[in-house]
């Protein structure tokens, strides 16, 4: 049997809106301690946040993080995946995309989120080599 995505991603999904700032953005994060949110905007998902998005697009250019929308350093359009989808069809669209974070969709609806860390934990052999002596 196939591994797929919906056993592995994560459900808890940190979303903020589209009119958020870069200050939301990253308090989310911090709070979280996660490294994105995905930004919804009617409901659907617009685009991801992640912390090189923040210090790239705000910290870095000087700006003030509490004007900066969230919209102007988001990256878009969203590449995501369907929840029935195989860990290797995740694997391949990652690499090819050059991306470590992957929306999780059902029927067009939200429902989780797999990075490339779930990935390598995934396939990461049970007892390394130096547990064996």
């Amino acid at each position: 049997m196939t591994a797929r995505i919906e056993d592995l991603m994560s459900r808890k999904v940190v979303t903020v809106e589209a009119g958020s700032t870069a200050f939301d953005v990253a308090r989310e994060m911090l709070d979280h301690d996660i490294g994105c949110v995905l930004v919804l905007k009617n409901r659907k998902v617009s685009g991801i946040a992640t912390k090189s998005d923040v210090i790239r697009e705000a910290v870095m250019k000087r700006l003030d993080p509490q004007k900066i929308s969230v919209e102007d350093l988001m990256s878009k359009p969203v590449i995501t995946i369907e929840s029935g989808s195989s860990l290797s069809e995740a694997s391949e669209l990652m690499s090819r995309h050059n991306i470590t974070k992957l929306p999780v969709l059902e029927k067009g609806e939200l429902v989780g989120v797999i990075t490339s860390t779930d990935l390598v934990r995934r396939t990461r052999p049970k007892k390394l080599a130096k547990d064996m002596i």
